[in-house]
């Protein structure tokens, strides 16, 4: 049996982990981040399936099929401030690099 206050606890204290993540769908692919990758990932899922999706053009491209794969990490030790410019910089420069559309959501 699972603890779940036990459970909750540990989540708390974990610290975040910010990614720069790519989802790619009907051929096209858009740049994010987020502290919470599976999270990330399982709203995007679903607000595909339910064709709500608020991420601009994604549901319009979607084909049924979504890839969410890890770009890069951002150093846990930033704080809140340099943290923003990171991802900012971070999501520009893979868009870029990547021909997508940043996700500033």
């Amino acid at each position: 049996m699972i603890d779940k206050r036990a459970a909750r606890a540990a989540y708390k204290e974990s610290p975040d982990r910010w990614v720069i993540y790519a989802a790619r769908t009907g051929g096209r692919c858009w740049v994010g981040a987020t502290p919470n990758l599976p999270a990330a990932e399982n709203r995007l899922r679903f607000q595909l399936k339910m064709k709500s999706c608020t991420v601009p053009g994604m549901q319009a491209a979607h084909d049924g099929t979504l890839a969410v794969e890890v770009l890069d990490e951002l150093d846990a030790r930033l704080g809140p401030l340099a943290r923003s410019e990171a991802v900012k910089a971070r999501r520009s420069a893979w868009a870029v690099q990547l021909g997508a559309t940043p996700m500033t959501r």
